[in-house]
Parts: C-alpha cells; sequence; structure tokens
C-alpha cells in the first residue's frame, strides 16, 4: 500500500514536472517572438525619385531591389475619409500653380465635388516593395456611415487568403470606426493595384497603385529599360461630376447612364471647359529608356487608348507577368488591367502630348471622352498651348496591343493579347493537360420589360438604369450574385444552405426550380474546383449591348490566355468549347498569363490555370456598375482544411434574427 502511493507521488511529480516544462517551453517560445514596433517600419504615402535612387533610411521599402538581399517590412497607416477636390488645403489652386501641389490638395479635373480618400490623396498612397517584402497596412474607417475592404488587385494571397479584401467572401466590412490589418507577404512580381471592393468607393477616389519588384538583373526584360521609378506608375482613372452613389441605380430623366466625364492621369486631368488646372507631367531624361507601368483604374464600361506623340512603346509585361517585348504605338486599356511599357527618350528635348482617348460608349460622337497630359524632357520648361482635336489623337495607325473585338487578323494593325507571347515556363504543366474541370460561362443582362409587375408585388430585385432608360440587371449563366450575410471563407456554416444556388445535373449551379421561367435568379453563386485540377474557362457575351468589352478579374491567380474572338457564323459559347476541347488549345508558341481578360463585345476569350491556390476566390466583371448587380461568382478551389485556418481574434458579422415569443414584451 505505502509503495502504491509512493508511485502515485512519483507519477504526480512527473506530470507537474512535465507541465512545468511545458509552461517554461511556451513561455520560452512567447519570449523567443520578437514583437514588432510597426512605428519603426512605416513608411512615406510618397517619395521623390531622388528618395527612391538614394534612400537615406535602412527600413525604407521603395527602393532597386537587390539579389540576395533581405526582405524588408513595410507598415502603412491609412485613414479612410469623405473629402473634396479643390478644398481648402488647395489655396488658390490653379491661379497659383504651386498651390496645386500642397500637401492634401486633390486637384482632379478642377470640378468641386465629395469624393472618398485613404490619406487624403487621388490615387491614394503608393505601396512600392521588393518580391518577398511583408506588407501591412491599418486601415482606419472614417468614412461617414460607410464601410469598406481593400481588395490587393493580382496579389495571389497564397498563404494569406483571409487578406483578398472582398466583403462577405474572405472577410467582414471594416464598419466606421473600426480599424483593420491587412498583413500578407509580397509573394508575386509586378505591377499591380489596390482599390476598395465594397460598393462604388473605387470610382469616387478610393485605389492607389501596388509595384512589387524584382531586382533588375533578374528581370527576364530587365535589359530593355534604364530607369524604373516609382513616380513612372501612371494611374488612368474615370471621373465624373457627381458621387458614384448618385448613378446607381441610375438616373432616367437626367444624365441617364454611368458615362465619366474625363479621365486622370495620376489624379490630373483639365476639363475641356472649366478652370485650367495643370495637367499631369511625366520627366524624362534624353537618352534613356524609361519604364511606364500604366495601370486601369477604370470603373465604368469605357476603355481608354493610350499614346504618347511621337513616340513608339515596347511592351514587355501584362498584369504583373513579362511578355516577349512588342513594339506598338498605342495600348488599349480597360478595368483592372495593367501594361508595362518601355519609352525611349530618343527625341528632341520638348514636351510631347500623352493621349487618352476614351473608347466604347465614350467614344459617342455626342460624348468623346478623353485627356492629356505632357512627357517633358530634363530641362525643358515650354508650356504646350496647341491642344490637339479629339480625332487627332497619337494612336491613330500603327500597331494597337489589345484592340477592341479582337481585331488582330493579319492585316488590321492589332496585337491582341491572345497573340502575346509569354515569358514564364509552364512549370504546372497546364498546357499539355487536358482539362479537369471545364466551365463555359455566359454573360449578359435581364431586362426588366414589366416595370409594373417589378415595382409593385414586393420583389426588390437590384437594378441598373442603362443610357438608353433600360432597367435591367447583370447576371453569370442567368444567376445574379447576392452577398451572402457572413463571409464564405471564415464563417460558411453561418450561412443558410438555402441562400445557395442549387447544383444542377451538370454539376455547376443553376437557379432553383420555383424561380421563375424566364430563368433569371439571384442567390450564392459558388462554383467548387477540386484542389489541383487544370481548370478551362470559356467565358462569352451572349447579349451584347451597343459595343461593351467588359474584363472580367479572377482573384488569387492569373491563367493563361488561349483564345479570343467575337462569336460568328453561327458559332456558341458550347461549340467553341469543344472546339477548343478538341484541339487542346494547340499553339506553337507559350500563351501570355494574365489576371485581367477583356472578352469581345459579343464575343469569348477562352482561359486556363491550375487551380492550386486552394480558398474562395471571386471572379467577376470589373465594370463596377455591373458588379454591383450581380455579374460575378466565386470559384472555390479545394475544401475546408485546404486552407490556412481563421486568423485569432478574426471579425465575425452576420444577420441577427432571434426566434421572437409572444411572451418577450408582455401579452
Amino acid at each position: 500500500m505505502a509503495g502504491q502511493g509512493r508511485q502515485t507521488l512519483v507519477s504526480a511529480e512527473i506530470c507537474l514536472c512535465l507541465l512545468l516544462v511545458l509552461l517554461i517551453t511556451d513561455t520560452r517560445l512567447v519570449s523567443a517572438a520578437t514583437r514588432l514596433n510597426l512605428e519603426n517600419y512605416l513608411q512615406p504615402d510618397r517619395l521623390t525619385r531622388q528618395q527612391f535612387l538614394t534612400p537615406t533610411n535602412s527600413n525604407q521599402c521603395a527602393r532597386q531591389c537587390v539579389a540576395g538581399a533581405a526582405p524588408k517590412i513595410c507598415y502603412y497607416k491609412w485613414f479612410a475619409e469623405d473629402y473634396v477636390t479643390l478644398g481648402p488645403a488647395c489655396g488658390n489652386c490653379p491661379a497659383n500653380v504651386t498651390a496645386c501641389d500642397a500637401p492634401q490638395c486633390v486637384v482632379a479635373n478642377g470640378y468641386e465635388k465629395s469624393i472618398r480618400t485613404i490619406n487624403r490623396m487621388v490615387p491614394g498612397p503608393s505601396i512600392q516593395v521588393c518580391l518577398g517584402d511583408r506588407i501591412i497596412i491599418d486601415l482606419r474607417n472614417n468614412l461617414a456611415g460607410s464601410q469598406l475592404t481593400i481588395h490587393w488587385h493580382g496579389v495571389f494571397q497564397q498563404g494569406t487568403q483571409y487578406m483578398d479584401g472582398v466583403p462577405m467572401v474572405t472577410q467582414c466590412s471594416v464598419l466606421e470606426g473600426d480599424v483593420f490589418r491587412y498583413d500578407f507577404l509580397a509573394n508575386n512580381e509586378g505591377t499591380h493595384y489596390w482599390h476598395s471592393h465594397d460598393g462604388l468607393q473605387k470610382l469616387d477616389g478610393i485605389q492607389g497603385n501596388l509595384v512589387i519588384r524584382t531586382p533588375k538583373s533578374t528581370d527576364r526584360n530587365g535589359n530593355s529599360y534604364d530607369v524604373d521609378v516609382p513616380e513612372h506608375t501612371l494611374m488612368i482613372l474615370d471621373w465624373m461630376n457627381t458621387t458614384a452613389e448618385e448613378r446607381f441605380p441610375g438616373l432616367s430623366r437626367r444624365e441617364p447612364g454611368q458615362i465619366p466625364v474625363t479621365f486622370l492621369l495620376e489624379g490630373r486631368g483639365r476639363p475641356k471647359t472649366g478652370l485650367p488646372v495643370p495637367y499631369k507631367e511625366v520627366w524624362v531624361e534624353r537618352g534613356k529608356r524609361f519604364r511606364l507601368r500604366l495601370v486601369g483604374g477604370l470603373c465604368t464600361v469605357c476603355g481608354v487608348q493610350f499614346s504618347i506623340e511621337g513616340h513608339d512603346m515596347t511592351l514587355i509585361a501584362t498584369d504583373g507577368t513579362p511578355v516577349n517585348p512588342v513594339t506598338v504605338r498605342s495600348v488599349v486599356i480597360f478595368s483592372g488591367e495593367r501594361y508595362d511599357v518601355v519609352v525611349n527618350a530618343n527625341q528632341n528635348p520638348g514636351t510631347y502630348w500623352i493621349h487618352i482617348k476614351g473608347l466604347s460608349e465614350c467614344a459617342f460622337p455626342d460624348e468623346q471622352v478623353y485627356q492629356l497630359a505632357v512627357l517633358r524632357y530634363l530641362g525643358t520648361n515650354q508650356a504646350r498651348n496647341d491642344v490637339p482635336a479629339y480625332n487627332g489623337g497619337f494612336g491613330r495607325g500603327g500597331t494597337v496591343v489589345n484592340p477592341q473585338n479582337a481585331t488582330c487578323a493579319s492585316g488590321q494593325g492589332g496585337v491582341c493579347v491572345s497573340q502575346l507571347v509569354g515569358s514564364i515556363p509552364d512549370n504546372q504543366n497546364v498546357l499539355n493537360s487536358f482539362p479537369d474541370v471545364n466551365i463555359v460561362l455566359k454573360f449578359g443582362f435581364y431586362l426588366f420589360r414589366d416595370l409594373q409587375r417589378s415595382f409593385n408585388n414586393g420583389r426588390y430585385d437590384r437594378f441598373l438604369v442603362a443610357p438608353t432608360r433600360d432597367v435591367v440587371t447583370s447576371w453569370m449563366n442567368n444567376v445574379s450574385f447576392i452577398s451572402p450575410p457572413s463571409p464564405l471563407l471564415s464563417q460558411g456554416p453561418d450561412i443558410p444552405t438555402e441562400l445557395f444556388c442549387p447544383i444542377g445535373r451538370n454539376g455547376f449551379p443553376q437557379c432553383p426550380a420555383n424561380k421563375p421561367s424566364d430563368g433569371y435568379c439571384e442567390c450564392v453563386h459558388v462554383i467548387k474546383v477540386p484542389r489541383g485540377a487544370v481548370v478551362q474557362m470559356v467565358i462569352g457575351d451572349v447579349t451584347p449591348a451597343v459595343d461593351l468589352h467588359h474584363p472580367f478579374h479572377l482573384h488569387g491567380y492569373d491563367f493563361f490566355v488561349m483564345a479570343m474572338d467575337q462569336l460568328r457564323d453561327g458559332d456558341t459559347l458550347e461549340s467553341i468549347s469543344a472546339k477548343l476541347l478538341a484541339t487542346n488549345f494547340r499553339r506553337s508558341s507559350l500563351p501570355a498569363r494574365k489576371d485581367t481578360i477583356t472578352v469581345p463585345s459579343n464575343g469569348y476569350a477562352a482561359i486556363r490555370f491550375r487551380a492550386d491556390n486552394p480558398g474562395l476566390w471571386f471572379f467577376h466583371c470589373h465594370f463596377m456598375y455591373h458588379l454591383a448587380t450581380g455579374m460575378s461568382l466565386v470559384l472555390q478551389v479545394g475544401e475546408d482544411g485546404d486552407w490556412p485556418p481563421v486568423p485569432r481574434n478574426f471579425p465575425r458579422c452576420g444577420n441577427y434574427l432571434p426566434t421572437p415569443y409572444l411572451e418577450d414584451y408582455g401579452k
């Protein structure tokens, strides 16, 4: 009995010792973890060229990248708030041109209006880092009565899926007064950008540039340029003289549609009539080759054609991925797309017009939306007063990259993105594999024909007033995507199953059987894809409206652009898909990779990728008003457990629907 007591005592002592060892080990682990003093890593909102080329702060992230150098921690403090153009910070701008450059002065097109900003800038602060850096942003929402999230367009977020910034897909929206910390690695190189993914805030100013550089020595096209500096990252914005919300769902009796009044280059643009605010100036040095990173921060249905007077351009990358160089005269850019070009400053020193010409609905005779900027050689100060006529654009003639409607046949002067030759090998064996999943996606508009029925029977379908004054909504495969009450990624089990689209016999989501026979419905549209599968997607415009060219963006990935064209001779998306499967996309050259593809009007685009980044990834039209009315869906890659667990203390949200009882407040 005594021996048994000693054994029990020894066992207790052993357990206690093990517990102490565990506690000590845990304490050591905690004490060994280095708590960051983020203030030491705070980055400025703006940098001069000289500060970029010769940093004086060892923690400065905007720098020339060096092979083998240790990555940096890049910390930013962002304040989202309601603001105004030509406000008190601008003094007497533009009468005093210097005042237009004052801190916190937003000039835009010289028209005073309410806007929304990050750190009182349009575009917002530019993130310029090197591959492998850690990016941390504290986003404080000071918007009055509004919520927001920020999406890092082009960043794959592999391993940091909860940082993708899509409301009710990857996170809850950040409410007024709250702070959300985005924390992720710059794990894929290239010209990207960031923007609000909540509501219509992007069009009112909440977006900016994001560039992830590599050492010039490892850049596949590094020998094609001499200078690559942050000031040559140029965001093209479309701009209205109203707020974005005022045009949604749209006006019928005045200003129908959602067409911008002008474009801005890096937040500057002179109106046709109004205050003569300064043009944006892009400075170059004669005899050097400059890399310009063009960012399509557009929101409406208009694309732009970008060209420079007297200068050709050499295209070297698109959507962050390098391509074999192509010499062109102009570049067509739609919302979400990015193109990197090299400009050889080999002309006589002086000033040259940069021309930004509106396309699609912005090219109508009664619209003709355009903008100018100035390419200025160092050492020259002469002004330009010979403003060119609208139809005198410099993009006329010569080779055009990404022309509308895929006019890329021989003799048409265009180079489609499906004809570009990529520079990154197909190490994932995507091109030689037969697709495991083949997805055909039709997109278009549902026309509300019986307005009395639509607006008088308790239905509350989302709608948009088109320029034609028709009342429409958007869909993909007849489904208009609705937002779930909680994020799919972090709170999937909280979402009622009846909100999801049912799965049809073909294995893909469809409208519920009890919906109207016209084939249109609203539900949470999720397409499941096995992790590691080779996915083929054929996306097609089946209800062409005027001359729209819809850009579609896939989060979490880039993809090979395999084919694009207009539908002709009785083609359907199904017949195109079958034809492409039969040939298995045989190509003599390596296709280019993109993350945003512009589908020709009444046409299609075919893409392919390997689904190796598990998570729930948004796929949507990048026209903001089309997204707001449901032209989107979610690709679920893998199953719960394939992606990282929900971060500790991650915000939660959802419906509040307690069960009511008669006795709650008395009888």
